[in-house]
């Protein structure tokens, strides 16, 4: 008896299989069918495998087969990427998206994290590039305009997460345990750096950041990793002090390969005041900034 899941692998074969014509996929249309759809050995032939080889697919007897087969099945079906993924994790084979063309709009993806205000919280890409924040974990997290990029072509570099934790000052400053974290960061990133390691802007960052920081050379070379959904976290405010954490991250659709962080407050350790205090502080900061850039825009 085959195993249920290779059998359920046969069965979403075959309904996709009677799904797709011959003229989609540049076959000759030779008239009516006995069965709606591509025959086996049609499918066999496009996707490049045995006819024989395919059968068992379909009768659920194939335990070994490999992600590039069934990619190219899927591509003969025309398997949307979600469905892709599905028959990748029914024959037990790593089922990794690909990243999107385009990533969702940021200004989407806002009220998630204005919804956790006064907390901070920050969505952040595959390689830690944050998409978008709230004011809280901008403040915190000195999340200021410190790279115009290429001011001619109106671009700036985003905010990376492990690129300022290693190279800037101001960031560092928001870790007091910076030291003994950093290891941790590190294992971090890579354990997550792991499922998107063929996207060119993971080698790009880990090359950079080996040329700007020792450190951080030394610790990806120890090529360790750890579990990056939630964990303690110590960041400090120069208007409220040290706050105490517990950081939670949570991904969205691996699809998009984005993942919101939010830091919530630790009981009993004064945070959850500090935070309103700072809250006010950051808005009022805003206020004012409002109000001058108002006040150029007039003189102009």
């Amino acid at each position: 008896m085959a195993p249920p899941h290779l059998l359920e692998l046969g069965r979403f074969l075959m309904a996709r299989r009677a799904e797709v014509s011959p003229n989609q996929v540049g076959l000759p249309d030779a008239g009516k069918r006995r069965t709606p759809g591509l025959r086996r050995e049609e499918v066999a032939l496009l996707a490049g495998v045995g006819v024989s080889w395919y059968t068992w697919i379909e009768q659920g007897r194939a335990e070994n087969v490999s992600g590039e087969v069934l990619d190219s099945i899927a591509r003969v079906l025309r398997l949307s990427e979600n469905q892709r993924l599905y028959l990748r994790q029914l024959a037990g084979v790593q089922a990794v998206p690909l990243l999107p063309d385009a990533p969702p709009e940021a200004e989407a993806m806002r009220p998630f994290v204005e919804n956790w205000w006064p907390n901070p919280a920050y969505i952040a890409d595959h390689a830690w590039n944050v998409v978008v924040a709230n004011a809280a974990a901008e403040s915190l997290l000195g999340m200021v305009d410190e790279h115009p990029g290429d001011a001619r072509l109106g671009r700036r570099r985003p905010y990376n997460i492990l690129r300022e934790f290693f190279t800037n000052d101001r960031a560092r400053s928001a870790y007091p345990l910076w030291d003994k974290i950093a290891p941790t960061v590190v294992a971090r990133f890579r354990s997550q750096a792991a499922l998107h390691i063929e996207d060119a802007a993971i080698p790009a960052l880990v090359a950079e950041l080996r040329v700007a920081s020792p450190l951080f050379a030394q610790l990806w070379d120890r090529h360790e990793v750890l579990e990056d959904s939630c964990g303690p976290e110590v960041l400090t405010h120069p208007a409220v002090g040290d706050l105490h954490f517990t950081r939670a991250t949570l991904d969205f659709t691996r699809r998009i390969a984005l993942r919101m962080t939010v830091f919530l407050p630790a009981p009993g350790t004064g945070t959850e005041a500090a935070l309103r205090r700072m809250s006010h502080v950051t808005l009022s900061q805003r206020m004012n900034s409002l109000n001058r850039d108002d006040l150029v825009g007039e003189a102009r």
